[in-house]
């Protein structure tokens, strides 16, 4: 049964190259020198705004009753491909619609409502709309 983790009888371990035998997965040996490749995503960019005088808040302190843009998402990649799915990029608009204090918060967007979290909330960077 080949790719479940058993090998066969008559079959040698792989090693790693640089390794001595009888020092399989010890760390013994010469080191290989890994580079991890940085992976950016589009939606972490933030938008540019046209003015300058907007405060950038969180979607977890916006109030219901006025519209917003996101301008960025500040989380890992799990988040950001959740949200993207959800619609939540950077340069659309939004508005809330309730908010408890330390609850989810529920937004509308794109003419559908969602709950989003408070820990997800506080990584959505918004501003307020004219």
């Amino acid at each position: 049964m080949r790719g479940w983790g058993y090998r066969l009888r008559n079959q040698a371990p792989e090693m790693d190259p640089g390794m001595g035998p009888g020092m399989r997965g010890q760390g013994h040996g010469k080191k290989i020198k890994e580079e991890k490749e940085e992976v950016i995503s589009p939606v972490s960019e933030p938008v540019s705004t046209d003015s300058t005088d907007k405060k950038i808040l969180t979607m977890a302190d916006a109030v219901p009753g006025k519209k917003y843009r996101i301008t960025g998402i500040h989380g890992g990649c799990k988040l950001n491909s959740r949200l993207c799915a959800m619609g939540f990029v950077p340069g659309e608009v939004f508005h809330v619609s309730g908010a408890s204090a330390g609850g989810p918060v529920c937004v509308v967007i794109k003419g559908t409502k969602f709950a989003i979290g408070r820990g997800m909330a506080e990584r959505i960077q918004v501003v307020e709309e004219k």
